[in-house]
């Protein structure tokens, strides 16, 4: 074994003593922060249970709910912007996703910029004001927030009305504080995201750094970050073949089988050629498969519901375009004197492109340092999301962008719920998250 000289130690102890001091300083920034959100606990749960309340369903306006936000900061001294937005007034953007409800009426979003911002980086939070249906077997009403423990029951507690207190109740101690004020953005974000985040993001592109206050779809809260969105691309497949002269009056089974065109075998092959060119190293998942209408026939139609999920500098429309290309070649190479087969090739819910932030980014490291001071345990990072809004930011606003949110459970379902102890948690964390990205990204 090697021996140590008197000098390795006097600096391996100087080394232990300073990130000793590192370590005790991450904690009392933790306590501190922790004491500013505890203060507000009970305004933060008020505000909580009256957005509950206040129904903001998938596909309504959500003008009430984002009424209660608008003057939560109003009262803040922000100046605050409403606006309304129709999704498909962006359905040629390339960055558009299909909202998949029907509005009752245009999206109302709110933007609320702080008095002042000085040299500061400029630095956002958002939130998505819209929830769930409440759809299912609930034990409670499911707008009116029931209590128990330290958890809080109700539609959206977790998805995502809790990151929306959360979100204004941090804005508002940072802002009296004289600290970095954040731009604060209550948006509809289900549905993909065009309702509110495509047009906030579309036309408010210089951001430094943006935090999303959503929890990874995990239930493990703060232990997860999102900093990675996959691209999500749905297809529909349709082939059309033929069958052959039957050879019986009124008898489609005596056909001869060799005569026709199976759309089954070519609606594969089209799906293996795929996977071997245009998207290759990309996950191809074949969801549903339909094909023919009856035993002792050619199955002349075949329809395949795909998802692709992909990553990289791809985009979403260079993929279709390219898919497209390549069923017009195989058509050709297909063509016989019986027939030719016909490809359709369309889109189904989801048409989204990928976003990344390294986990190394000192974006990333300030913000996992925040977490680690306030919860005392480092998080994990989360990369199997996609369509996650975050991208809007990051590819829009060439922003690093991040999602984040508190402990909850029964996301999509009934009996939905949030932890108010690591709601509290959460305010912290993006106390100390603005204050530390404000010295720079």
């Amino acid at each position: 074994m090697e021996a140590w000289t008197r000098r390795d130690i006097l600096t391996m102890g100087g080394a232990l003593t300073l990130s000793s001091s590192l370590e005790s300083f991450g904690q009392e920034r933790g306590v501190r922060a922790m004491d500013l959100a505890q203060s507000r606990r009970q305004e933060l749960v008020d505000l909580l249970s009256r957005l509950v309340a206040t129904p903001s369903p998938v596909g309504t306006t959500a003008e009430q709910a984002q009424d209660l936000v608008a003057r939560y900061l109003v009262d803040q001294d922000y100046a605050v912007e409403v606006t309304t937005d129709d999704p498909m007034d962006y359905a040629n953007d390339p960055e558009f996703t299909p909202p998949g409800d029907e509005l009752s009426g245009p999206a109302v979003n709110v933007v609320a910029q702080p008095q002042s911002q000085g040299a500061a980086p400029r630095l956002a939070l958002f939130a998505h004001i819209d929830t769930e249906r409440g759809l299912g077997e609930w034990d409670t009403d499911a707008t009116s927030p029931v209590l128990r423990g330290s958890r809080m029951y109700g539609l959206g507690t977790s998805d995502d009305k809790g990151g929306i207190a959360a979100m204004v109740v941090a804005a508002a101690i940072l802002a009296e504080g004289g600290g970095p004020a954040p731009t604060v953005m209550s948006l509809h974000g289900k549905g993909g995201g065009s309702r509110g985040s495509l047009p906030a993001f579309r036309h408010r592109n210089s951001f430094d750094a943006v935090l999303y206050l959503h929890p990874a779809e995990t239930g493990r809260g703060l232990r997860d970050v999102k900093h990675v969105v996959q691209g999500a691309l749905d297809l529909v497949l349709i082939v059309d073949g033929w069958r052959g002269e039957p050879l019986e009056i009124g008898s489609p089974d005596s056909s001869l089988y060799t005569e026709g065109g199976d759309a089954l075998k070519a609606c594969l092959l089209a799906i293996e050629g795929f996977r071997e060119t245009v998207l290759r190293g990309f996950e191809v998942n074949v969801g549903r498969l339909d094909a023919g209408d009856r035993l002792g026939s050619v199955p002349h139609r075949c329809r395949a519901d795909i998802r692709v999920l992909f990553e990289g500098d791809t985009t979403a429309d260079e993929l279709l375009d390219a898919l497209r290309a390549q069923l017009a070649a195989l058509s050709d190479a297909l063509a016989t004197p019986r027939g030719r087969f016909h490809f359709d090739l369309g889109l189904g819910r989801l048409k989204t492109n990928p976003a990344k932030v390294s986990w190394d980014a000192p974006s990333c490291r300030k913000l996992r340092s925040a977490i680690t001071a306030v919860t005392e345990r480092p998080p994990e990072p989360h990369t199997r999301h996609y369509a996650g809004d975050i991208r809007y930011p990051i590819r829009l606003a060439n922003a690093p962008a991040f999602g984040i949110g508190s402990l909850g459970g029964n996301f999509y379902g009934p009996n939905e719920w949030v932890d108010l102890d690591d709601l509290v948690r959460l305010v912290a964390v993006t106390i100390l998250t603005m204050e530390d990205w404000s010295q720079g990204i």
